[in-house]
């Protein structure tokens, strides 16, 4: 199967609801805000743990595509990875389809690395890399998210919601794939997103970084019994240019976050009860 990206749709095609939630992102913390992370002596690959040469993908968040991450790919480069781009040209299609498409991409990578891959996921990308790692977990090393609704993936504001509906509306339907973007959904990939992390000495390990004033995804849904915790400070797209959420980028790749808990930015901060009566059990215990 070709892992080309699909080519860019016109912006007519793309619903006004997607349009909208897009531009609401980036009036959050427009791109001229991100200078002082750019010359900061951590975006220039200083004081943070090196990588030696491992192989890592980055997943896009949705509507979003590999253009969006070149600032981060750079910097992986820079601090010793070998940075891939996922053929992810806009991240608005069936989460299944994308799957099957980003699959053998990652094969592909492994088997000329000669290793297992990292994983380096920004919202709904972390949600694709969970159901790549439980479906191919030999391919996989690492996987580290931003922003991902790892626990509740409909956890999100309504203008998200309403994106996703329009999408549904307008692309699933039509070929037959209702329930695509909802609970409802049977598919593949919501089994393997569903399915029980992979488990052994060889398991690939989870970091979930999360941050409490995230506009687009309730925090809270980011917490994970699946591994680490990672709290940072920043807005939900503006964690791909905040100076904390790349030292724990770092710190994450590196092995550093090895250990099931939370890793609050205020450790004085204690775990909400409605977040430990989560579906999935107990919480994880805080880290100090």
């Amino acid at each position: 199967m070709s892992s080309r990206p699909s080519a860019v749709r016109p912006v007519r095609d793309v619903p006004r609801a997607v349009v909208q939630l897009g531009g609401a992102i980036a009036r959050v913390r427009p791109p001229w805000a991100h200078a002082a992370f750019l010359r900061s002596d951590v975006f220039a690959g200083r004081g943070v743990p090196h990588g030696n040469g491992e192989p890592v993908v980055l997943l896009p968040a949705a509507v979003a595509g590999d253009w969006m991450m070149p600032v981060m790919s750079g910097w992986l480069r820079r601090i010793g990875y070998r940075p891939y781009p996922s053929t992810i040209s806009l991240h608005i299609d069936c989460s299944d389809r994308t799957l099957t498409r980003v699959l053998p991409h990652l094969d592909r990578i492994a088997q000329a690395e000669g290793r297992p891959l990292m994983l380096l996921g920004h919202s709904r990308g972390g949600l694709l890399a969970r159901a790549a790692t439980v479906t191919r977990p030999e391919l996989v090393s690492r996987v580290v998210t931003l922003a991902s609704p790892l626990s509740e993936p409909f956890a999100v504001t309504n203008l998200t919601l309403s994106a996703a509906a329009s999408l549904a509306r307008r692309r699933f339907e039509r070929a037959g794939l209702e329930g695509c973007l909802t609970a409802a959904c049977a598919c593949p990939f919501g089994s393997a997103f569903n399915s029980p992390w992979p488990t052994g000495p060889d398991a690939p390990r989870l970091v979930s970084l999360f941050t409490r004033t995230d506009e687009v995804v309730g925090w809270h849904a980011c917490l994970t019994r699946d591994g680490h915790n990672v709290e940072v400070r920043g807005t939900h797209t503006g964690l791909l240019a905040a100076r904390n959420a790349y030292v724990a980028l770092a710190a994450a790749l590196a092995g550093e976050y090895d250990r099931p808990g939370v890793t609050w930015a205020d450790p004085r901060a204690a775990l909400p009860e409605q977040v430990r009566r989560r579906r999935r059990g107990p919480g994880p215990a805080p880290s100090r």
